[in-house]
């Protein structure tokens, strides 16, 4: 009986490296502004990271996979959507700095 109960363990290993990866992502994420640009998508991330922790500590290992696997994705949506809006930020501040030089050089404006 107590060889069953060991191999049932065996069987899924903990998957510390997923747990790792979605750590990593989460980090990304913040490092590109997710809490201004993203933040429920990060906060996805980081609720499904710590359901993939307490899914370990309990060793249900197929469970803390899968929410560690749907954490890594909702961290790296949000670091992608946190990039794109800082990529409008960008242009939305050089279109308004290429207008300005453009009424300057012209002339136009109330000058």
């Amino acid at each position: 009986m107590a060889i069953t109960g060991i191999a049932g363990c065996a069987g899924t290993p903990p998957p510390r490296g997923l747990l790792d990866g979605a750590d990593r992502a989460i980090g990304d994420a913040r490092s590109a502004r997710a809490e201004d640009h993203a933040p429920v998508e990060l906060g996805h991330a980081q609720e499904r990271l710590a359901a993939a922790r307490a899914a370990m500590a309990e060793r249900d290992y197929d469970a803390a996979a899968r929410y560690a696997q749907q954490s890594e994705v909702d961290a790296r949506l949000a670091e992608l959507r946190s990039r794109a809006a800082e990529g409008r930020e960008q242009i939305q501040q050089r279109s308004a700095e290429n207008a300005r030089l453009r009424r300057d050089l012209l002339g136009e404006g109330g000058r």
